[in-house]
This record gives C-alpha cells, sequence and structure tokens, in this order.
C-alpha cells in the first residue's frame, strides 16, 4: 500500500498553514471498522477522491506529536515505506522531508517531497498539521521511481477524555502518478486513512517520548488546548 507521512519540528513557535484545497459534494462512507470511521469526498477539478479517516488514540496529543517528529522510526509504522528522510527543517514548525513507498512488481516504486507546517488554535482546540507536496533540489526525480505528481493531508488532533487521549483525523489527496489510471489510484488510497491511524495506534505502544511530551506541556497554546479542554463538535 503506498502511503505517505508527516513530520514536524520542535514545538516552541506558531506557523501559518496555507488553506485546505476545495471539495465538493458530500462525505461519503466507505469503512467503519475497528474505531476508524474513513469517508471519501469529490475535489474540485479532479478525478481522484479526498478521503479521509477519523478514529480515537489512547494517547494525548503530545503523544501523536512525537511520534511524527521521530524521524529514525517512522518505517516502523507507515507501511511499505522505503525511506523518509528529514530533508530541511525550515523554521520550528516547519519542514520539508522525502518519501519513497514501495509497491509489488511490475509497478515502480513512488516518491515525493513535501512540506508539513503545524499549528496551534487555542479556540477550536486544535493542533493542526498541513502537508503538501514540493520541490528541493537535494531530492530531484529519480530514473525508475515515479514522483507523485502532488500530495495535500493534514492531521487535525482534539483532545479527548481530558486531554489523556486524542481525537485524530488523517485526510490525503494525492495522485499517485505514471499509468495507473484513477480508479485504481481511488482504490488504492482509500486505505491509507486506516491503515495510517491504525499505524499511529501500534507506534505509540512501541516507543514513548517523554522528553518531547515535556517540552510539549511548556508551550502556551499547546497548554491552552488540552488545559481548556471541551468536546469538538460531531
Amino acid at each position: 500500500m503506498l502511503l505517505c507521512a508527516v513530520v514536524l519540528g520542535p514545538l516552541v513557535a506558531r506557523a501559518e498553514a496555507p488553506a485546505p484545497g476545495p471539495v465538493r459534494g458530500p462525505w461519503e462512507l466507505v469503512r467503519s471498522d475497528s474505531g476508524i470511521v474513513v469517508h471519501r469526498c469529490k475535489v474540485a477539478g479532479s478525478s481522484l477522491h479526498a478521503f479521509r479517516g477519523v478514529g480515537l488514540i489512547q494517547a494525548p496529543i503530545a503523544s501523536v506529536l512525537a511520534v511524527l517528529d521521530d524521524s529514525d522510526h517512522r518505517k516502523e509504522w507507515m507501511t511499505d515505506s522505503i525511506v523518509n528522510a528529514r530533508v530541511q527543517r525550515i523554521d520550528p514548525l516547519n519542514e520539508i522531508f522525502y518519501s519513497r513507498t514501495g509497491a509489488p512488481w511490475p509497478i515502480a516504486h513512488r516518491d515525493i517531497v513535501c512540506q508539513a507546517a503545524t499549528t496551534f488554535d487555542p479556540v477550536a482546540h486544535q493542533v493542526r498539521v498541513e502537508i503538501f507536496s514540493t520541490t528541493h533540489p537535494a531530492y530531484p526525480v529519480k530514473k525508475g521511481v515515479v514522483r507523485m505528481p502532488f500530495l495535500r493531508g493534514h492531521w487535525y488532533l482534539w483532545p479527548e477524555h481530558g486531554g489523556e487521549w486524542t481525537r485524530a483525523e488523517y485526510q490525503i489527496h494525492v495522485d499517485l502518478g505514471g499509468r495507473l489510471p484513477d480508479w485504481i489510484m481511488n482504490r488504492v488510497t482509500r486505505q491509507v486513512p486506516h491503515d495510517t491511524l491504525v499505524g499511529m495506534r501500534q507506534q505509540i505502544k512501541r516507543r514513548r517520548y517523554p522528553e518531547f511530551e515535556k517540552r510539549a506541556a511548556q508551550v502556551p497554546d499547546y497548554q491552552k488546548i488540552v488545559g481548556t479542554f471541551r468536546a469538538p463538535p460531531r
């Protein structure tokens, strides 16, 4: 399964993220199991659907952010990940990363360069990590690997159970590129939100990040998000 993940920097500053891409039509249910609900939606100007998965994670937001930040162990929870490398830290909450995912023969591997921008919104009681494809001279198009034309996605995180748990939303809209027909790309991508949330749950149980979580707890906007918790609208 082709899968892209996100990285982010230390939680010490606020960064502005770009606006999400337009969607049209209602969100349609794709699957609901393992406590994860996946929907799809049409995107203006594209034949490829956006897919969104929502589920609870039995750990605070800081733990989720710590897993996303851990560039040394992403392949432990990212399905079919071959390479996932931090390329450049633009500022404390903006980062560029390179991702390559495997595919069964005779389909070529896919890769992409993305930027991740993290923001804290105390009013909405939400942490947002926006992901969008970009370019970087250190990672040009490689022979034998298909560069994905675009990717747009996000992690949205809300506190649950007094901040002890996290309600996570992972959304992705991606063109896998190459000669794959659109219906195959939609079929592949529909698995990504579910598998990504399952992988996140497993990785949080596998590893602990006490120092990262301690730093997160000291960020004023994080304190406002978790300390003045209220359930988000359903």
